[in-house]
């Protein structure tokens, strides 16, 4: 008993450090043998520190938690309000529209419309398929503030069309968007010389339809994963275009018909192929949290280079046809909605194919330019100006630089100076 009360008396809950711990348990052994003062008062400090590092574990679990859920509810769906709109014919078209910060009436705002892939629940599609993407991103707001519109399929409808055949007019489903595109212009301030039309799979393929009857009512078209009529090529490329496909994805069929039907008619397609480095949104925040830049995720190996797709971008191209090796269908829809270039490039271009910079260049797949008496010539589709600036010409695999400085005349711009 004596013993008993000494032991009580002693401070048996005077913190000790970690290392006296460790010291105290080696030279008692077991705590079987309750006598012990010393291997209790042992005991005692490691059972508080034990208890400490428990609740440390719970509140870094619940900060976790808590993250988790914040990023769980911010949707991209919260960020837009739902509309409906009915159709001269009785059609109603729901969608999700966002509305730039900040917006004013006293000025002009471009407008994308982004069309979903297979299902109805284009909600759905907005939060979990990335569909308002990279079009609600706040880099890309903050540099171009423009309105995001996205439509679900109307009701009992498949399809936004150009999926079986290219038909002989415009869809249904497409006139709806049209007419609630409309709508819109009379409600809010927007630039009709650039709307721009983009999709997923038969999103893919409805943006194909749009531009091929509508060709002079948008400014770019982005398809993903789906294709157009290579018979109607010469209406749809009076809209610029940049087309994402997998090699996976049919053998990447959809792109290859696309871009031989342009490069058939003499249009300057340029071709970019590159790796795939992620298949899901998981694989992508991984990446860029080790400090991987976009670029080198979506523009992995390419060929062209990464600089000189910019550099081909900078200078106008028209049409751009990226195809992604070992992608799937479902992977070239995540790497077009992370592709850095792609709202440079869209906002760019202003509606009848024209590009929003001074000098207009060229991007097409002639070996050389031809010579002639008065000068050296390239094709060119765009208005006519004065040029001073340089010329990137897409052989192939690779991409040549010419500095070039003349006149564009009835659609041939006349190179008076030519230089490697």
């Amino acid at each position: 008993m004596r013993r008993k009360k000494e032991f009580q008396k002693q401070k048996i809950f005077k913190p000790l450090n970690p290392k006296t711990i460790l010291i105290k348990i080696a030279q008692f052994g077991s705590f079987n043998d309750e006598k012990d003062c010393g291997r209790r008062e042992a005991w005692a400090a490691n059972t508080i520190l034990q208890k400490e590092k428990i609740m440390k574990i719970l509140l870094t679990v619940l900060l976790v938690l808590a993250i988790t859920l914040s990023l769980a509810q911010a949707k991209d769906s919260d960020l837009m309000s739902k509309k409906s709109f009915t159709t001269s014919s009785g059609i109603t078209l729901n969608y999700l529209l966002f509305v730039p910060k900040n917006y004013s009436a006293s000025k002009k705002y471009p407008l994308v419309v982004t069309l979903h892939a297979a299902g109805s629940d284009y909600i759905y599609q907005v939060d979990n398929n990335d569909q308002a993407h990279p079009w609600i991103e706040d880099s890309v707001q903050a540099r171009w503030p423009h309105f995001i519109m996205a439509p679900g399929l109307p009701s009992g409808s498949g399809s936004w069309g150009g999926m079986m055949g290219a038909g002989t007019s415009l869809s249904s489903e497409a006139k709806a968007v049209v007419e609630a595109v409309e709508d819109l212009k009379k409600q809010y301030s927007l630039d009709t010389n650039r709307f721009i039309i983009g999709g997923f799979s038969i999103g893919g393929a409805g943006t194909y339809h749009l531009i091929e009857f509508m060709p002079n009512y948008w400014a770019a078209a982005c398809p993903v994963g789906a294709g157009g009529s290579a018979d109607s090529i010469v209406v749809i490329a009076q809209t610029p275009i940049w087309h994402h496909q997998g090699t996976n994805d049919n053998n990447g069929a959809a792109l290859i018909r696309m871009d031989t039907a342009l490069v058939n008619h003499d249009y300057p397609a340029l071709r970019v192929d590159c790796d795939m480095v992620v298949t899901t949104p998981a694989e992508w925040t991984s990446e860029i949290q080790k400090g991987t830049k976009p670029q080198d995720i979506i523009f992995k190996n390419s060929t062209p280079s990464y600089d000189s797709v910019c550099k081909a971008v900078d200078a106008g191209a028209k049409y751009i046809f990226q195809m992604i090796t070992d992608a799937t269908h479902e992977d070239s829809r995540l790497n077009a909605n992370h592709n850095p270039l792609l709202a440079q490039w869209a906002f760019s271009k202003v509606k009848g194919g024209a590009t929003k910079v001074s000098f207009v260049p060229i991007v097409s797949r002639f070996s050389e330019p031809m010579q002639s008496q008065y000068g050296t010539f390239l094709t060119f589709v765009g208005p006519s100006h004065l040029a001073n600036g340089t010329i990137f010409t897409a052989l192939g695999r690779t991409c040549r630089g010419y500095g070039a400085q003349g006149n564009f005349v009835a659609q041939t711009l006349l190179i008076r100076r030519v230089s490697k």
